[in-house]
């Protein structure tokens, strides 16, 4: 009996593992998918790794979040992708926070409203958890993808390695 229990226990975990949640997040699925691909490559840390790598720096001062910059070069449309743990950077009047199930808290740098193809909705919600009213100095830098958005396609055109290492 006791086995049996334990077999369906693991199968209904195993299907709940591999179940698809939706998209709830407020971005479009195909920037959705590539922020989902770099918070896996790049997770924000545990209080336990903050402290090894970074021991001068109090966990409780940082404020991690995943940062979207959407930029207009001279020829393409970009977005930039990293993992900022100073917070949200406020002067640049942005947009978020954006989260759900799988997806890490992320804003968005938009201020022309270029990547409208990709945002389901510009909100501005929960930007003050993520804010600090101090300066903050922390030199951490984290990978940085930058995707060039070729039609509804985001082509990974070059990545920055940034300083941390993991």
């Amino acid at each position: 009996m006791m086995k049996k229990i334990l077999f369906i226990a693991s199968l209904t975990f195993l299907l709940n593992c591999k179940k698809e949640h939706k998209n709830d997040s407020g971005l479009q699925d195909n920037l959705y998918k590539v922020v989902l691909d770099y918070q896996k490559k790049n997770p924000i840390p545990s209080d336990e790794e903050i402290k090894k790598k970074t021991p001068f720096i109090n966990p409780k001062d940082e404020k991690y979040i995943f940062e979207l910059i959407f930029d207009k070069g001279e020829k393409d449309t970009l977005i930039h992708i990293t993992l900022e743990p100073r917070g949200v950077k406020q002067v640049y009047n942005p947009y978020g926070v954006y989260s759900d199930i799988n997806l890490k808290p992320t804003y968005i740098i938009d201020e022309s409203k270029i990547g409208k193809n990709f945002i389901k909705e510009y909100k501005r919600k929960d930007l003050d958890k993520f804010t600090f009213k101090d300066f903050v100095i922390n030199d951490a830098m984290y990978p940085e993808y930058i995707y060039k958005i070729n039609g509804k396609e985001l082509v990974l055109i070059d990545s920055i390695r940034g300083n941390v290492r993991k």
